[in-house]
């Protein structure tokens, strides 16, 4: 048989396959396979959004407690290239109680969650208004943040700030 009617006999018998055998077949060796993230429910987004709340709300209210509960050991965070871990998240969260600045607002815009069983990624933007020493200013910028539901409660322990 020449070529082309190899092509054509092939296309036609991949054709007649069953749905169950056309689907597991993969178009390279190792290909991963296709995985669609799972739909999020209004109240894991309700729960999550909460957990993002209160870790940001906890970090400028110096709440050394509800970060060492709302992040695991393992946290790392990066912000301009730099990362920190948990311990000097914590440390960073005391050195902006020393130095006055306190979180006036924080409103976060442009939401998107993606999920994939107790995991949640979620990304967006905030513009926070900040007083230091009698003077506001406006910060703005974007986060990805991870969330980990452990034991029934949504743990950060990953998270990158950068700009807009």
């Amino acid at each position: 048989m020449n070529p082309v009617g190899t092509l054509v006999l092939i296309g036609s018998l991949a054709a007649l396959a069953p749905e169950p055998a056309r689907a597991q077949q993969q178009t390279a060796p190792n290909a991963a396979a296709r995985s669609t993230p799972d739909a999020i429910d209004d109240a894991t987004r309700t729960a999550v959004l909460a957990a993002r709340d209160a870790i940001w709300r906890a970090w400028f209210a110096h709440d050394t407690a509800a970060l060492r509960r709302l992040l695991p050991r393992s946290t790392t965070a990066g912000e301009g290239g730099r990362w920190e871990s948990r311990d000097e998240i914590v440390a960073g969260s005391l050195r902006a109680a020393s130095s006055g600045r306190r979180l006036v607002s924080i409103r976060f815009d442009d939401t998107r969650i993606h999920a994939n069983g107790n995991v949640v990624v979620v990304f967006s933007n905030y513009t926070m208004e900040l007083e230091a020493q009698g003077r506001r200013n406006t910060v703005t910028g974007s986060a990805s943040e991870v969330f980990v539901q452990t034991d029934g409660i949504w743990r950060n322990p990953f998270w990158y700030l950068g700009s807009r």
